[in-house]
C-alpha cells in the first residue's frame, strides 16, 4: 500500500539534504517538490508506510528540522490528494508514468508525400527558381 511523506525545509539546499538522507534510508520514492514561499520548500515522498517513516525521521534528522509541524505522514492517502499533487514540480506527467495510459495517447506518423512539378526543361520549379529541393 503506498503512502506519502512530507518534509518541510527552510531552503532548496536544506531540502535537497532532506531527500538524499531520506532515500539512502529507506526504499522511498520522491515524487516531487513545491516552493511554498518565504523560503519554504516541501518535498513529497511515496512508499510503503514504514519506510516512510524512516525515510521522514532521517530526513528530518539530516535536515535540522526539530518542529514536528514541518514533516507529514498520511497512510493510504485519498486519490483526490494525490490528483492535487499531480501539479507538483519534479513529478513526471501523469500519461509519462503510466504505461498504458501512453499507449492511448501514442499517435502514428504518417508520411506526406509532396508533388514534384515538372517543367519544360524536366527540372522541377524549386530549382528552376534557384532554390535547393
Amino acid at each position: 500500500m503506498k503512502s506519502l511523506g512530507v518534509i518541510e525545509t527552510q531552503g532548496f539546499v536544506a531540502a535537497i539534504q532532506a531527500v538524499d538522507a531520506a532515500c539512502k534510508a529507506a526504499s522511498v520514492v520522491c515524487i516531487g517538490y513545491r516552493k511554498v514561499g518565504a523560503g519554504l520548500v516541501s518535498v513529497y515522498f511515496e512508499g510503503e508506510i514504514s519506510a516512510i517513516h524512516t525515510a521522514i525521521a532521517r530526513g528530518c534528522a539530516v535536515a535540522g528540522i526539530n518542529h514536528p509541524g514541518n514533516s507529514l505522514v498520511i497512510a493510504r492517502p485519498e486519490p483526490a490528494v494525490i490528483d492535487t499533487l499531480s501539479t507538483i514540480k519534479g513529478r513526471p506527467a501523469t500519461a509519462a508514468r503510466s504505461p498504458a495510459a501512453a499507449a492511448d495517447v501514442a499517435v502514428e506518423p504518417k508520411s506526406v508525400q509532396v508533388p514534384i512539378t515538372q517543367t519544360e526543361e524536366g527540372k522541377s520549379t524549386a530549382l528552376k527558381k534557384g532554390k535547393k529541393a
